[in-house]
């Protein structure tokens, strides 16, 4: 997502780095495995997903421009009480951004799906376009699975998730301390893995996963267990090696069994066998211009991300969640609430997913990206609103694309929020443009961390950038959502007759945390 987006001043890595800026915890998804890509990608690699790792999860703010549009296969079904029209324009822009050759994209109301769609490539070089039911791999989207095949474990008595992580994996540093729920809130302090610089993991293949816990077992921790909030892959990997050694079946059987038999998840499968399956999309990195992901086997990501699926197929887990099928009531409020630190302070993560609101609403999601083997993905539910947003695309640079288009789905179904617009938000966000496009920039208004990366050569960049595109008409708030400590605003513009969308996020004490213009 940092190529250079248009030929005016010189909008190279280090322009965009600087404006990306949050003052607050940045959860780290897409981390799950750069240094793997950096060493099968080389130098140019290395420096595409360093940087690319900084901006993740909706957190931290990107600065970037709308580029032109590929050509779409839409695939539309029938709609409740949103015009199809809607669904196909949210898409179609969505596309337009250029940052992935093509994505599926499904809405979820009332327990069935109310529109299923395909954009773009699926296989660029092939021209295969990308239907509804085209297979992706997930990435972190596993974590929702092997968060409630835990809790399914539980619910059987098969394990308590306050056992200590010792009954079952007792070489990893401090396991005797480690409980399963520090685990899946991720306060374990079990080091992410996997990177190159520090073991040989294995890419290529069927890769067992007794021979990853070895390797894991001679990682120091990063911090004490449950005194802190750091994301890992490791902490889901090993609890998949716990559901196998609980259950006496693999994660891939279990959930076979469990989960995709029982909904009728046809699409769906784990591991490398999965990611060689036909009709899986082939995973591309860059913008507008896409090159093929060198490959790596989602075997690595195990528990972490190893599952391929499709849309539909994950409609029918979200469908299957808000309904209660697959959990009981303990056992929803468990995967879908906020943990806790051993001090009693919240944390912002559940179980695989992330409690938040959008535009008011309450959300439960989460991200992924399989690095070698798929693109960003995004899985949104709405519980109060018996609503869910999937997209899932080959991209690697798809971050915040699929956001927004939640967003205006959220807005498509409940078109009130316009009213909800505060019109003294809207001045500082129209302000805050100005202030970058004119040079004239007050960091007293902007978070410290924020203030940190805008220094003077950059602001010069920013000013010379804008300064290009022109000035922005037609102001209209699309809504808002959060991430940790920050409430980031959405606004449709136009420069000179193309439509971008402006995001400017908050504090809660009124300070510009970050800006993304897309």
């Amino acid at each position: 997502m940092f190529e250079a987006r248009f030929n005016v001043a010189k909008a190279s890595f280090d322009t965009h780095e600087a404006l990306l800026g949050l003052d607050t915890k940045v959860i780290e998804f897409h981390l799950e495995a750069f240094d793997v890509r950096a060493e099968a990608m080389g130098e140019r690699g290395f420096s595409l997903w360093r940087r690319f790792g900084r901006a993740v999860a909706g957190g931290l703010l990107a600065f970037g421009t709308v580029g032109s549009m590929l050509s779409a296969a839409a695939s539309a079904d029938v709609i409740a009480d949103v015009p199809v029209s809607m669904f196909e324009r949210i898409g179609t822009d969505g596309l337009a951004s250029g940052k992935a050759p093509g994505f599926a994209f499904v809405v979820v109301r009332d327990g069935a799906i109310v529109y299923r769609g395909g954009f773009g490539f699926a296989d660029i070089e092939h021209r295969t376009a990308v239907n509804p039911n085209t297979r992706f791999a997930i990435g972190s989207l596993t974590k929702q699975f092997t968060a409630a095949a835990i809790l399914m474990l539980a619910r059987r008595g098969a394990l308590s998730l306050d056992d200590p992580l010792a009954k079952y994996e007792p070489s990893i540093k401090n396991a005797g301390t480690i409980t399963l729920r520090m685990m899946l809130h991720q306060t374990s302090g079990l080091h992410n893995y996997p990177t190159l610089a520090e073991h040989p993991w294995p890419t290529a293949g069927p890769i067992r996963l007794d021979a990853l816990i070895p390797i894991l077992a001679t990682d120091p921790s990063d911090f004490a267990p449950g005194s802190h909030w750091a994301y890992s892959n490791t902490n889901y990997t090993l609890l998949a090696a716990i559901v196998a050694k609980v259950s006496g079946m693999d994660e891939a059987a279990f959930l076979q069994r469990n989960v995709f038999d029982p909904l009728g998840m046809r699409a769906s499968g784990y591991g490398f066998a999965a990611q060689q399956l036909p009709g899986t999309a082939v995973p591309y990195v860059g913008t507008k211009s896409f090159e093929v992901q060198p490959a790596i086997s989602v075997d690595l990501f195990s528990g972490a991300g190893a599952i391929v699926s499709n849309a539909p197929d994950l409609a029918a887990w979200d469908i299957a969640l808000m309904q209660g099928k697959l959990l009981d009531e303990s056992g929803m409020q468990a995967l879908w609430t906020a943990g806790t630190l051993s001090n009693g302070s919240s944390v912002d993560y559940a179980m695989g997913f992330i409690p938040g609101t959008i535009a008011g609403h309450r959300v439960v999601w989460h991200n992924g990206i399989a690095p070698g083997a798929g693109g960003y993905c995004y899985n949104a539910i709405f519980p109060d609103d018996h609503l869910a947003v999937i997209v899932l695309s080959n991209g690697y640079e798809f971050q915040g694309v699929p956001e927004q288009m939640a967003s205006r789905v959220i807005d498509a179904y409940f078109p009130t929020l316009a009213a909800r617009e505060d019109p003294a938000i809207t001045a500082r966000a129209k302000d805050w443009w100005n202030q970058l496009q004119t040079g004239h920039v007050d960091l007293t208004q902007t978070t410290p961390t924020f203030a940190a990366r805008l220094t003077p050569a950059f602001l010069a960049q920013i000013k010379d950038m804008l300064a290009s595109l022109g000035t922005p008409t037609g102001w209209t708030f699309t809504g808002s959502r959060t991430v940790p400590g920050v409430v980031i605003y959405s606004y449709r513009i136009h420069i000179a007759g193309v439509e971008h969308i402006w995001d400017v996020g908050l504090t809660p004490d009124g300070k510009i945390a970050g800006s993304q213009l897309k």
